[in-house]
């Protein structure tokens, strides 16, 4: 087996070398003037297989072009497997035709990659796993929740500790990582204008346990698959923070992080920022090389 990281990925991809214990594969790559890629694979990747860690934030079209002329130089180059792996899968959250006509984008980057020579698609908290069931087996996504109950529990004094879900569609999985640890968990839901359907504030599901919560424990997480522009997690930190005066933390897979998003946290009151490292940002305290090692020695 050998690995490609992505020229664009250097911390995580890092870690995932030194967790898979392999050889790297050689790559020069520069841009010209007009800004087109140019990429070449130094060593002999015939009868291999390889896994390629690829990069797609800040520039999400560049990131899924490399992911193509990745994909299919490598199978040309005869290549016996090629694993790409996209640990912030771009473009995943068009996942359905929400109105006519619209790109359901999701489907189609990672029908492009497939159609490029990928053998298998790994990704780490997609958006919605449902708009890639066509693809089977050969599009994994992993969760990361080994990854959060293994920060926190090293971190936090668990008996202080409960888990939030921002929304009724992470409390599933927030339920997950609370099972792990150990901890009692709640969630919010959308509470929308009955003619606009315009999200108008976030209330506790349920507000007795919310209550007792709030009362009993000292440390909040509010746990996320991504922020972007920060609004919806300031929302629920802001109206935790109005029964909640221990420390909130809010914690995130994908930290993109966009201008302004961090001011909004801290003025709807959240002490500490955490997310992971499968976007590079000055906030990645937990790692995923591991999850994503272990996946791609099962597949290999």
């Amino acid at each position: 087996m050998l690995l490609l990281v992505d020229p664009y990925y250097d911390g995580l991809g890092f870690r995932v070398a030194k967790s898979l214990n392999v050889k790297l594969v050689s790559l020069v790559h520069k841009v010209f003037p007009d800004g087109e890629s140019y990429f070449r694979i130094v060593d002999d990747v015939s009868g291999e297989k390889v896994v390629c860690l690829v990069s797609v934030f800040p520039e999400q079209d560049k990131g899924v072009l490399r992911a193509i002329f990745l994909s299919r130089t490598l199978k040309e180059l005869g290549a016996e497997k090629v694993i790409i792996v996209f640990p912030y899968f771009p473009y995943a959250r068009q996942d359905k035709r929400f109105l006519p006509g619209e790109c359901v984008s999701a489907r189609i980057v990672a029908e492009a990659v497939f159609s490029a020579g990928a053998d298998y698609i790994v990704t780490i908290d997609v958006h919605s796993e449902d708009v890639f069931k066509p693809f089977g087996s050969r599009f994994i996504n992993v969760r990361a929740s080994e990854a959060w109950a293994g920060y926190i529990k090293s971190v936090y004094n668990l008996e202080d500790v409960f888990l939030i879900a921002p929304d009724k569609g992470r409390i599933n999985y927030i339920g997950s990582i609370a099972s792990l640890l150990g901890v009692p968990y709640s969630g919010f839901e959308k509470v929308r204008d009955l003619i606009t359907g315009e999200i108008k504030k976030h209330e506790p599901i349920d507000p007795r346990m919310f209550e007792d919560l709030v009362n009993s424990k000292r440390i909040a997480i509010l746990l996320d698959d991504i922020i972007s522009t920060g609004g919806t997690a300031a929302k629920v930190a802001k109206r935790l923070r109005e029964e909640f005066d221990g420390r909130i933390i809010a914690g995130f897979t994908h930290g993109l992080f966009l201008p302004g998003s961090v001011e909004k946290l801290i003025k709807a009151g959240v002490d500490e920022i955490i997310s992971t490292d499968t976007v590079k940002n000055s906030f990645s305290k937990v790692t995923v090389a591991d999850l994503i090692a272990n996946t791609i020695r099962k597949l290999v």
